[in-house]
């Protein structure tokens, strides 16, 4: 069971909006070795602890749920970040809002698929995957 306070442990906000560090930030997020992947190994390395002395197990849990707290705040930086963000600096060629995104240097699955939001995914969209 987790318990989940409702502040952030710091309340950074961004100066202003900042979609090609929003998308380096998405893989520290859901890229293969990102805090996704890191929490869930030590979840999964707690939940198979076996024996009587439990030190390892809390070890191992505590650190997991910590990790869980770094994927919140990259989450919510991620999105911060995108908040406001323009499609696109471009003039002519991002009248097309997809194309204009690309150009600014922003993930475009940012404004396609998750609504200017973090998702468990990867820098250039590919979703997080425990394989």
């Amino acid at each position: 069971m987790f318990y989940h306070i409702k502040e952030l442990q710091y309340r950074a906000k961004p100066d202003r909006p900042d979609a090609l560090f929003a998308k380096q930030l998405q893989e520290v997020l859901g890229g293969q070795f990102g805090e996704i992947s890191v929490a869930l190994q030590y979840l999964f390395q707690g939940w198979n602890v076996r024996g009587a002395d439990g030190k390892y197990k809390d070890l191992l849990m505590d650190t997991g749920a910590e990790e869980l707290a770094h994927i919140e705040m990259l989450a919510t930086m991620i999105a911060r970040l995108l908040d406001g963000a323009p499609v696109g600096d471009q003039e002519i060629a991002a009248q097309d809002p997809v194309i204009g995104a690309i150009l600014g240097g922003m993930n475009p699955q940012h404004a396609i698929v998750s609504g200017l939001g973090a998702m468990p995914a990867d820098s250039v969209g590919n979703r997080w995957t425990a394989d």
